[in-house]
């Protein structure tokens, strides 16, 4: 059975981890507070003159729009919303190992609306 395109607006959110796809892409996995852990494609973004190329930052209050079926999804747009400085030291280390036991916990796409207002918090 084929699965329904989805389609989500302006949704707050921190990229936890993201890796090389193809030549210019990274799949990113990002917490949500609606929706959890979800894994988005963003296409380009390795490019020069990417838009997405200075946004898609760990630790950093993101608002992101994405369209897709399936598990993996395509990133459709990201804004940066500021407010935060940039992470140092030990205090990065320990955000890096508090997104790791997030990607190894948590499922895709179950969302914990308490824990995403956590981890803001905690950063």
């Amino acid at each position: 059975m084929k699965q329904a395109r989805e389609r989500r607006e302006d949704q707050p959110a921190f990229v936890l981890h993201a890796h090389p796809y193809r030549e210019t892409s990274l799949i990113v996995e990002a917490l949500t507070a609606d929706y959890g852990r979800v894994a988005l494609v963003a296409r380009g973004a390795k490019r020069p003159r990417s838009e997405l190329r200075g946004v898609l930052q760990a630790f950093q209050p993101l608002t992101l729009s994405w369209a897709g079926a399936g598990e993996i999804k395509t990133l459709t747009r990201a804004e940066w919303r500021g407010g935060l400085p940039l992470v140092a030291g030990s205090a990065l280390l320990c955000g890096f190992y508090l997104n790791e036991l997030l990607l190894k916990m948590l499922p895709r796409e179950d969302a914990h609306p308490q824990l995403f207002r956590d981890y803001q918090s905690t950063l």
